[in-house]
């Protein structure tokens, strides 16, 4: 399943949605993590159906075009959960999805896939500590990573606190 696959089954997850109403629904919410493209949401939902993922219905309008509405379906949650726990995430951003949607999914799932990624953030702080720049720009930037990587360190383990309660 793609990031985007899953973003738009989590936003159903929430209720039906129109095309429209989910870019809306992802641009008050999730789109400092996830942006698509307008053609590329219109792309996957036919997808989604034809997969069994989504259902969809016409809604007539007078004085303006029918308008598709999508949910939701049974295999459609089943497949959110299925992403949201196995899928390791590929991004920080698609981590922060995960979190966004950790509704859909096991606890323990997802806290096994902070944990992981609170090692994969600890193996970048270790790469920058040990680098040595040559030059002034190249020390900049390795302060932007030395700087980041404790506070990613930081905001992991206090989800990770509040996710076990």
């Amino acid at each position: 399943m793609t990031t985007t696959e899953g973003v738009v089954l989590g936003l159903l997850a929430e209720g039906d949605r129109s095309g429209y109403d989910l870019l809306k629904r992802a641009e008050r919410s999730v789109a400092h993590m996830w942006a698509p493209a307008k053609s590329q949401l219109y792309a996957v939902l036919p997808r989604l159906v034809e997969a069994g993922l989504a259902g969809r219905r016409t809604v007539r309008q007078t004085g303006r075009p029918d308008k598709q509405v999508y949910r939701l379906t049974r295999a459609g949650r089943a497949a959110v959960r299925q992403w949201l726990e196995t899928a390791p995430p590929k991004s920080w951003d698609e981590l922060l999805l995960k979190v966004f949607f950790a509704e859909l999914c096991s606890r323990e799932a997802l806290l096994a896939q902070l944990d992981a990624y609170a090692d994969v953030q600890r193996g970048f702080l270790a790469e920058y500590e040990a680098i040595a720049p040559a030059t002034r720009y190249g020390a900049l930037t390795l302060e932007y990573g030395l700087e980041l990587m404790p506070a990613r360190l930081k905001w992991l383990e206090k989800t990770r606190r509040e996710l076990s309660r």
